[in-house]
């Protein structure tokens, strides 16, 4: 089932969080702590996938200041992989982001092949190379899915 995030549900999605950001080519640090992600599931747009009481993955958009959302991250528990968890979060977010009608941006890592088909399935068409958008080794391509008609 997918469903809101409540604020409640905020240690188990940064733990899935530090898990993930672990495969990251740069995963020196681990970029969001808990407190972040307390406001996140309460202020913000949450998605969760659940499993009884196991948050399975989860899927995370904040509206920006020029008007657009940005879609800032989506994981999925590795036990899950594969079995079109992903796809429902990636449903669910845009739906709640649609509701808005507004654009919505995404970076990716320009070798991460998967997930910027996966982008493009879902209507992000625009990109944008930006060489060291974290750090100096840390490359981005920033993809915009233009506003959705209602």
């Amino acid at each position: 089932m997918i469903r809101r995030a409540k604020p409640t549900d905020f240690l188990a999605v940064a733990a899935l969080d530090r898990d993930a950001w672990s495969e990251n080519r740069e995963a020196t640090f681990i970029p969001d702590g808990e407190h972040a992600w307390r406001l996140w599931c309460e202020h913000g747009i949450v998605v969760v996938q659940e499993d009884g009481d196991r948050v399975l993955g989860a899927a995370l958009a904040f509206p920006t200041l020029s008007g657009t959302f940005c879609l800032h991250k989506i994981f999925v528990d590795r036990s899950c992989r594969g079995g079109g968890v992903g796809t429902q979060l990636m449903e669910q977010i845009l739906a709640a982001i649609d509701e808005q009608a507004v654009d919505c941006f995404l970076t990716v890592d320009p070798q991460n092949e998967a997930a910027i088909r996966l982008y493009e399935s879902f209507g992000f068409i625009e990109r944008v190379y930006v060489n060291g958008y974290y750090r100096e080794s840390e490359d981005r391509f920033v993809l915009t899915r233009p506003k959705q008609k209602g």
